[in-house]
């Protein structure tokens, strides 16, 4: 298990944040906080006006532009010239002397130039200057990065030799031998990041039988004293969408070093009445007739979910365990 240094979703996160811009702003004030040996960096509050961060005895205004999905071409130069505008446009009444750029990629030299054709005393802290920072600060950093853990690829031949027919079992590990590539894996259900090897011949059915074997998650359960049963349904989610079943990973485009999520929706019946489909990020409720109101069989649901993802996490735990 070992800390993997990239400054992106899921390998970057703030447990109590749910926005990543959030997330980046706090990890720049407490990195610059540390490197300033001072606690005078702070987070300003909406509407920052150009002016994400500010250190005020130095009268440093820090601008923090996070690219979510870690893709130094996603970056957007026009949004990082407004906020520089807005910026001026408080320069007087912050204060400020000093701009800093605070990015988690890497700007292209185009970009720098437009950068510096706004702001000649500009300067730029991008993914390199931060990703050291984060290994000279380990201790206090650490909790800001998903561990990473690796599965050996003993544990990928024996998923796939355990899960299908031998013929085909065959087949997926000559294609594994052949053409194969490492990448992350996450769970909207655990907390660490898994790197694992694959064809991309396999299909996303393939990987999601593999994963399946490798963590072995309960299928379904029922909560006698909530009257609420469980069970989950399971798909592969690349790029923020859920990618069909008969699909190989060629063609939903996925290659070495992509990050997929093994995302575990939880649907959720109450034994009085009908059936839900809900996940982590967001319940869909329908119209509830039951016998009991609404509110009273919300908190069942809320109840019966909590005890069934420490179920979930337990096994994901119980799987980790087993590489060590």
């Amino acid at each position: 298990m070992s800390t993997h240094y990239r400054l992106y979703p899921p390998f970057l996160y703030v447990q109590e944040e749910q926005n990543f811009s959030d997330t980046w702003e706090r990890f720049c004030c407490t990195l610059l906080n540390l490197n300033h040996k001072t606690d005078e960096v702070y987070v300003r509050n909406p509407p920052e006006q150009g002016v994400d961060l500010y250190y005020p005895s130095a009268k440093i205004a820090y601008q923090c532009k996070s690219i979510e999905s870690g893709k130094s071409g996603d970056f957007n130069v026009s949004k990082a010239i407004n906020s520089i505008n807005a910026a001026r446009a408080i320069q007087d009444q912050l204060g400020w002397e000093k701009y800093i750029l605070c990015v988690n990629v890497a700007i292209s030299g185009s970009a720098e130039k437009k950068l510096k054709e706004c702001l000649p005393d500009i300067e730029i802290m991008s993914e390199s200057r931060w990703v050291q920072l984060s290994r000279t600060f380990y201790t206090e950093t650490e909790s800001y990065f998903r561990k990473l853990v690796d599965i050996p690829r003993k544990r990928v031949y024996d998923a796939i030799g355990n899960t299908f027919i031998s013929q085909y079992s065959d087949q997926l590990k000559a294609q594994l031998d052949s053409s194969s590539f490492d990448i992350f894996l996450f769970s909207n259900q655990y907390d660490k990041t898994f790197r694992v090897s694959v064809s991309d011949k396999f299909t996303v059915n393939d990987l999601l039988g593999i994963f399946r074997h490798f963590f072995r998650l309960p299928k379904s359960a029922e909560f006698a004293s909530e009257e609420i049963r469980v069970s989950l349904s399971h798909s592969l989610v690349f790029n923020g969408r859920k990618t069909p079943l008969n699909k190989t990973l060629q063609d939903v485009g996925i290659t070495q070093g992509d990050v997929v999520t093994y995302w575990t929706t939880m649907v959720w019946k109450d034994l009085h009445g009908q059936e839900f489909n809900g996940d982590v990020i967001h319940m869909m409720v329908g119209d509830m007739i039951h016998k009991t109101s609404p509110a009273i069989i919300m908190m069942r649901k809320n109840n019966a979910l909590r005890k069934y993802s420490q179920t979930i996490y337990k096994s994901f735990k119980e799987f980790e365990n087993t590489l060590s």
